[in-house]
């Protein structure tokens, strides 16, 4: 799964997180609603009274809207995949010496970020709203020091304070063992 990422000589992963399934849900819901939209609106035509359906349609307008309504599908199916490769490919890596955040920007464009854990000044977790509190889901903010751009944030991710202390945790066992004297780590 990660092929691509050098690790350093006997780093280990502590934990590799996700988004919450709540968050691709909602996502993809609006999508399925998009999906059906053209639907509900013939339904919606079908129910008018007779007077209003005033105008015809030839078969030159049929053609036109079969078009229009594959070209709907076809955006709607490439927003789901979109959502889905967004969805699958966003990581936080927790390691026992950083942190490394991929995140899938679009379908050919990835930022992927790192920060060593002696680096880091500060993690706040933040759970806003009814639904997030209910299904333990929020945004991580990560700050290291030298670090003036806020690249480090993540939302939606599950079980934030459960991160929160798996990095802290690592960041107080990362720096007692570059403080001892015959450290042989980098």
């Amino acid at each position: 799964m990660f092929e691509k990422i050098q690790f350093e000589p006997q780093e280990e992963v502590l934990s590799v997180v996700r988004k919450h399934w709540f968050v691709i849900f909602l996502e993809l819901a609006g999508v399925g609603f998009m999906v059906l939209l053209p639907i509900f609106i013939v339904i919606f035509l079908a129910l008018l009274p007779e007077a209003a359906k005033s105008f015809t349609l030839d078969s030159s307008h049929l053609y036109l809207i079969a078009y229009g309504l594959c070209i709907w599908l076809l955006f709607s199916l490439f927003t789901g995949f979109m959502i889905w490769t967004h969805y699958y490919l966003d990581l936080w890596l927790i390691t026992d010496r950083r942190i490394i955040v991929i995140d899938q920007v679009g379908f050919f464009n990835r930022k992927v970020s790192s920060f060593r854990l002696e680096r880091l000044q500060d993690v706040k977790v933040v759970i806003d709203g009814l639904i997030p509190t209910f299904l333990n889901y929020g945004t991580l903010h990560a700050h290291t020091a030298g670090n003036n751009e806020d690249n480090f944030t993540t939302t939606g991710l599950p079980d934030p304070r459960n991160i929160q202390s798996i990095i802290q945790k690592a960041t107080d066992q990362r720096l007692e063992r570059l403080s001892q004297p015959s450290h042989l780590e980098p």
